[in-house]
């Protein structure tokens, strides 16, 4: 048996209804082989029904003894994994990708390098920043606006044959910018104040989200901070080059400067905590890491360190998102 392991509870919980199809006939021998070879005995859980990860969640932090949860699903099972877990040290999450979006992966590796359960079972544990909202916790990206729309409608687009992650987002942007879309917002941060008319923002904890969008590519998940990226209307016409260029992180440079093509309409600061209020009275659809509502006021805060993530190694000794875990 492995060092320490006997104090661990290596425990899966299995979405059925992540993803396309149900990943429980393929993902669960291969649990069975590694946890052999690595000398552990896991505990494997099949979630029923939304809400029950974060159920088996709470009720495995509440016991004394350690454990390893593994969320095996998509974005949204991880996000339930979070919320039953966050604040305890006893507790590590890490993720198996068995889902359709699987953002949360993309911002230290490939599905693939998760999807490696030798590896996980020797995962390494590091500190993680959340963001907090009345809403509940996120870990990568809490999105408003046009965004939200967009990720509101991509589970239409993933029903079409051949459309993962990144095409049904490209597809649900063309969709949602054919119609006149956006909001008077009164925003309220550390050292920033300002109202105006907004088409999408971002509240980023993580750097990538939306299928492999590169909203912050400054952003770390421990330092204390959230990367905020302001978009102004933007002309229709320039519209689809601008977000050409968003994917692949170039509306700022290395050192946080918002490029020349994106001046007049991107605004970009950080911050422990904003809020933000919705003037023109229409709902603003909001996403935290997937899930998406409607709302007329937003409030997000840096809940600092307050989950410990797990990563194969061969991923943790190089995480771009991690970039203070020694302090």
């Amino acid at each position: 048996m492995r060092k320490g392991a006997a104090a661990i509870r290596y425990i899966f919980l299995i979405n059925p209804a992540a993803g396309k199809a149900d990943a429980t006939a393929d993902i669960l021998p291969r649990i069975h082989a590694a946890a052999a070879r690595a000398g552990v005995r896991p505990v494997v859980q099949v979630t029923q029904y939304a809400g029950h990860a974060r159920e088996l969640a709470a009720a495995c932090a509440a016991q004394a003894e350690p454990a390893y949860l593994y969320a095996c699903g998509g974005d949204g099972t991880l996000n339930e994994v979070i919320q039953g877990a966050a604040g305890y040290d006893h507790i590590a999450v890490g993720c198996i990708p068995c889902g359709s979006g699987n953002d949360y992966v993309r911002n230290f590796g490939t599905q693939q390098d998760f999807l490696d359960l030798d590896a996980q079972l020797a995962a390494c544990v590091l500190p993680a920043d959340l963001i907090r909202t009345p809403q509940g916790y996120g870990i990568d990206i809490y999105a408003a606006g046009i965004d939200a729309q967009v990720a509101n409608g991509i589970a239409k687009w993933r029903r079409v044959p051949l459309c993962g992650g990144t095409t049904a987002y490209s597809l649900s942007i063309l969709e949602a910018v054919c119609s006149t879309f956006r909001h008077t917002l009164r925003i309220r941060a550390e050292n920033f104040a300002q109202e105006g008319a907004y088409m999408m923002l971002a509240i980023c904890n993580a750097q990538l989200y939306g299928g492999g969008y590169r909203a912050a590519p400054c952003a770390s998940m421990d330092d204390g901070l959230l990367d905020v990226v302001l978009l102004k209307p933007v002309p229709r016409l320039r519209l689809p080059g601008l977000l050409a260029q968003y994917r692949q992180g170039k509306h700022l440079t290395p050192q946080g400067e918002v490029t020349p093509a994106f001046r007049p309409y991107l605004t970009y600061f950080r911050t422990p905590y904003i809020d933000i209020e919705v003037l023109d009275g229409t709902p603003l659809m909001t996403t935290l890491d997937g899930e998406c509502r409607p709302q007329h006021t937003l409030h997000a805060e840096v809940a600092r360190r307050s989950v410990r993530i797990l990563l194969p190694p061969q991923l943790a000794h190089n995480a771009p998102v991690l970039q203070a875990m020694g302090e």
